[in-house]
C-alpha cells in the first residue's frame, strides 16, 4: 500500500469512530497538571484547560508516567509520542539535542542555526540545541505540541514545542528520596524537599546525580593487532585507551522560592545548576575506505576495514600526527571528555488585577559553557578531528495579560530576548588541508508582540484566533586562526554579516463539542524558524546569509472519551506547506569548491500525515496506551545548485512511528500493589543527511522495555525494576556520514540492555 492509500485508510478509520457517553468540561485556570476524572490540565494556550478541550495536537506526559517508564531524560519521551524524533547528537556536535516534529526541526548544534522545535522549561526558552539534553528533574508534566506554534510560543517552534513544567512549592513540608543502581555501575540519586517557611512563603529544593560507565571501549589498535605495522602504545595485557565512551556523569540542582502575599498574587523565583563531566557519545566505525599516503594510519597501512573494531569498540586516539606534503603541518590533539556547566535564574510574577484580568511577567537569564570533541575516523589515522568550546549567554523578558470579557477570553503580550554566543571550534580535516581554529562571536536579538482571542460562541462552539509579530536579527563575526596563532584567511578575518527578518504568524481554529465526550477541531496556523549566516566558510565568498524557513499548517482532529471514560482516542490529520527549507550543501562547484559546507534555503515541500493516540482502562487496574504516526514528506522544488533530489526527505524524519504499552496493577491487599508493564516502540528508516544515501540511512528498529513496580499500601514507598532494551537489540541512534570527505561512516549505537532498580521513599 502506498503512502497516499495508507493516509486515506487511516482517515476513513478515524471518521468511523462512534462516540459513546462520557463527559469532559472546561477546567479553571490554576495549578498545572492537576488530574481530575483522568483529565490532565495543560497550559499550552496560557490558561489552564483540560487536555481534551484544547484544540491542538498535544501530548501530555505526567511525572508519574515518566517514573512508570523509567524515563529520566528528555529524548526518551519521544518513544511514546507520535511524529516526534528526539535523539542525542553525533559526537562531533556535543551534548546537544536532535529535535524534529513532523519532519521539521534541526540537527546541527551550531549557534548560527536555530532550533526548529522550541524547548521551554517553566516558560523559559532554551535558545540552542546545545544544553538541551535535559534531565527530567522534579517534573510535573511535559507537554509536546505538534505543528507550528508561531503565535503561542513564537520563533523556532515551526515544527512544534516541548514545554516542561516543574513542580511548584506548596509548603506542605513533604519530600522524597530516590536511589537507583544498575547495569554498568549505574548509581543515581534524586531528592526533593518542599518547605513551608511562613503562611505566605514556601520553598522547594530538588537535586539529582547520575553516574554510569560507558559501553563503547576505546582500544589501542597496535596492542590488539600486533604485527600490522602500527606500534602499540599500551601494554599487551591492557589495550584500553581510557574510560569507555557513552558514559554518564551528570549533576543537577534546582531551588524555588514562592511568595503568595495575598489571594491573586504570586511571585516565584527559580534557579538551577547543571554540571556534566563524562566521555563523549559511544561511536563505532562501520565503513572505512580512504587510501592516501599522507593520511594513512602508518606507511603502507591504508585506512580500511581492518579499523572497524566491532559493535561496541573503536580505535580512536584523539590525535592527528604532524602532517606533510602540503597537508596540515601541526599535530593536533583533543580531549575525549565532554564538559558542560550552566545555570539559569528566572522570576515569574502572577498578579490578578481584578476578577477577570491577570498579569504575568517572566524574566530569565541563562548561561553555560560547553566543550567536547570527536575523533571522526575512530582510528590512528590522521583524518578528521573536531573540537568545540561554546560560551552562551541568554536573557529574556515576557509580559502577558490574560483577560475575560464575558464569552471572550484573550491574551496579549510582548517578548524580548538577547543572546550572545562565543563559538570556538577547531577543525583538522586532512583530506582537504583544513586546519584552523575559530573564535567567532554571534549576538542575536528578538522582539515580538502577540495576541490570542478565544470566543465561546455557544457552550459547544469555540473560535480561536491569534497573531504574532516578530522582529529578529543575528550577526556573525568570523575570527579564524592557524595553529601558530596567525590569521588563517585575511579575507574572512573580522568579516561580519547580518541576518534580519520580520515575520507575522497567525492561527485560527474552530472547535465544536458535539457531545460531552466528543470534540472536533480545525486549525490553520503558521510558524517560522530564524535565518542566519553560513558558519562554515572556507573562503570569504561563502560568508553568506540564509533566510527563515516558513510553514503553513492545516489540521483537523477529534478528541474522544468513550465507554464511560475507559477509552480515550485522539486523532489529528495535517497538511503543511513548508517553504525555504534550510539544508546543507556539501559541494559548491560554482564557487570553485568540490567540498564545502554551505547552509542555504534549498527548496519548498509539502507534508501530510496522521497521528493517533489511545489510552484505555478496560477493567480496573489494566492500562493500555498506544500511539501511531504516518508522515508523507514531498519536496516540490529544489534549487538545482544544491545537488539534492526531489525524492529526498529531511534528516531524522521517519515515515512511520508506533508504540504501545500495557500494564496491570495487582492488588496485594495490605501489602500494596504490584504492577508489571511492557512497552514497545518502532521507528521506520531515517536519514541523517539532507543528501539521502545508503551511507547515512539508519535502518528501522523496534525496541521493547519491561518494568515491574511494587508500591506499599500507603503509597509512600516503591521499588521498581526497569529493563531497557529488553531483547538487547543492536540499533543505531545517529550516523555521521563522511564517505564524501574522509571515506568513513561513524555511527552511534544505542546502549545494550540495561537493568536498574529504583527505590523511592516519600515523606
Amino acid at each position: 500500500m502506498n503512502g497516499r492509500a495508507k493516509l486515506s485508510s487511516l482517515l476513513c478509520l478515524s471518521a468511523a469512530v462512534i462516540c459513546m457517553p462520557a463527559h469532559g468540561q472546561d477546567q479553571p485556570s490554576g495549578e498545572a497538571a492537576e488530574e481530575a476524572n483522568q483529565d490532565i490540565i495543560v497550559t499550552a494556550q496560557f490558561r489552564g484547560q483540560s487536555l481534551q478541550d484544547t484544540p491542538l495536537a498535544i501530548s501530555a506526559v505526567t511525572g508519574e508516567m515518566l517514573a512508570q517508564r523509567g524515563q529520566t531524560n528528555i529524548y526518551q519521551i519521544a518513544n511514546d509520542v507520535p511524529s516526534v524524533t528526539l535523539k542525542p547528537s553525533a559526537g562531533a556536535w556535543g551534548p546537544s539535542l536532535v529535535a524534529s516534529i513532523r519532519g521539521v526541526g534541526q540537527y546541527n548544534f551550531n549557534p548560527a542555526l536555530e532550533p526548529g522545535v522550541g524547548v521551554f522549561v517553566d516558560d523559559v526558552y532554551y535558545a540552542t540545541l546545545t544544553g538541551s539534553l535535559l534531565d527530567l528533574l522534579d517534573i510535573e508534566r511535559v507537554e509536546v505540541l505538534r505543528g507550528p506554534q508561531g503565535t503561542l510560543t513564537g520563533r523556532n517552534s515551526i515544527g512544534g514545542a516541548i514545554r516542561m513544567i516543574s513542580r511548584k512549592p506548596i509548603g506542605d513540608n513533604s519530600g522524597s528520596i530516590e536511589i537507583t543502581g544498575g547495569s554498568r555501575k549505574l548509581i543515581a540519586l534524586r531528592g526533593s524537599l518542599d518547605l513551608g517557611i511562613t503562611d505566605t512563603l514556601s520553598a522547594r529544593l530538588s537535586g539529582a546525580l547520575r553516574s554510569q560507565d560507558g559501553f563503547v571501549q576505546r582500544l589501542d589498535f597496535g596492542c590488539v593487532h600486533p604485527g600490522q605495522g602500527i606500534d602499540a602504545t599500551r601494554p599487551p595485557r591492557n589495550c584500553s585507551l581510557g574510560d569507555k565512551m557513552g558514559s554518564i556523569g551528570n549533576q543537577a540542582l534546582r531551588g524555588q522560592l514562592r511568595y503568595q502575599p495575598a489571594d491573586g498574587a504570586e511571585f516565584l523565583v527559580s534557579a538551577d545548576y547543571v554540571h556534566e563531566n563524562h566521555t563523549g557519545p559511544g561511536a563505532v566505525l562501520t565503513y572505512a575506505n580512504f587510501d592516501n599516503p599522507v593520511t594513512n594510519p602508518a606507511p603502507g597501512v591504508p585506512f580500511d576495514s581492518r579499523f572497524i573494531c566491532g559493535p561496541y569498540c573503536n580505535h580512536a586516539t584523539f590525535i592527528n600526527r604532524e602532517g606533510t606534503d602540503g597537508y596540515n603541518a601541526f599535530e593536533s590533539t583533543a580531549d575525549p571528555r565532554t564538559l558542560h556547566e550552566g545555570w539559569t535564574i528566572s522570576g515569574t510574577a502572577n498578579i490578578d488585577l481584578d476578577d477577570t484580568l491577570k498579569l504575568t511577567s517572566i524574566t530569565a537569564y541563562r548561561q553555560y559553557e560547553s566543550s567536547f570533541a570527536s575523533d571522526d575516523d575512530l582510528s590512528p589515522a590522521p583524518l578528521s578531528i573536531e573540537a568545540a568550546n561554546i560560551e552562551h549567554r541568554f536573557f529574556s523578558q515576557e509580559l502577558r495579560l490574560n483577560g475575560s470579557l464575558g464569552a471572550f477570553d484573550y491574551t496579549i503580550g510582548g517578548f524580548y530576548s538577547w543572546q550572545r554566543t562565543n563559538f570556538r571550534n577547531f577543525f583538522d580535516i586532512r583530506p582537504y588541508a583544513i586546519q584552523y581554529t575559530t573564535d567567532d562571536v554571534i549576538p542575536a536579538e528578538t522582539m515580538a508582540a502577540f495576541a490570542t482571542g478565544i470566543y465561546h460562541v455557544t457552550d459547544d462552539l469555540t473560535l480561536t484566533g491569534g497573531i504574532r509579530y516578530t522582529k529578529e536579527k543575528k550577526r556573525y563575526t568570523f575570527y579564524h586562526f592557524r595553529m601558530d596563532g596567525t590569521v588563517d584567511d585575511p579575507t574572512i578575518q573580522g568579516v561580519n554579516n547580518l541576518s534580519e527578518a520580520e515575520v507575522v504568524d497567525y492561527r485560527f481554529s474552530i472547535d465544536y463539542r458535539w457531545s460531552p465526550e466528543f470534540l472536533t477541531y480545525f486549525t490553520a496556523s503558521s510558524g517560522f524558524k530564524g535565518g542566519g549566516i553560513n558558519p562554515f566558510p572556507i573562503a570569504a565568498i561563502l560568508v553568506q546569509p540564509f533566510g527563515p524557513e516558513k510553514l503553513k499548517n492545516y489540521e483537523v482532529g477529534f478528541k474522544a472519551d468513550l465507554l464511560d471514560r475507559r477509552l480515550r482516542l485522539n486523532v489529528s490529520a495535517f497538511y503543511d506547506k513548508y517553504d525555504q527549507v534550510q539544508l546543507t550543501r556539501l559541494s559548491c562547484p560554482e564557487y570553485g569548491f568540490d567540498f564545502c559546507s554551505l547552509i542555504v534555503n534549498a527548496g519548498n515541500a509539502e507534508t501530510k500525515g496522521v497521528e493517533l493516540e489511545l489510552n484505555a482502562e478496560p477493567i480496573d487496574g489494566l492500562r493500555i496506551d498506544a500511539a501511531y504516526s504516518y508522515l508523507d514528506f514531498q519536496f516540490k522544488y529544489i534549487n538545482p545548485q544544491t545537488g539534492l533530489s526531489l525524492d529526498f526527505v529531511p534528516p531524522f524524519a521517519p515515515s512511520t512511528k508506533w508504540s504501545g504499552g500495557i500494564g496491570y496493577s495487582f492488588d496485594l491487599a495490605s501489602t500494596g500493589t504490584l504492577t508489571p508493564r511492557f512497552d514497545i516502540s518502532h521507528q521506520s528508516e531515517i536519514y541523517t543527511n539532507a543528501a539521502n544515501a545508503p551511507t547515512n540511512r539508519i535502518a528501522p528498529y523496534t525496541v521493547a522495555n519491561f518494568h515491574l513496580t511494587w508500591e506499599n499500601d500507603g503509597g509512600d514507598l516503591s521499588v521498581a525494576l526497569h529493563i531497557i532494551n529488553l531483547f538487547d537489540k543492536y540499533y543505531f541512534l545517529n550516523n555521521f556520514d563522511l564517505t564524501g570527505t574522509s571515506g568513513l561512516i561513524n555511527q552511534q549505537p544505542a546502549a545494550p540492555r540495561e537493568v536498574s532498580l529504583v527505590v523511592r521513599k516519600s515523606f
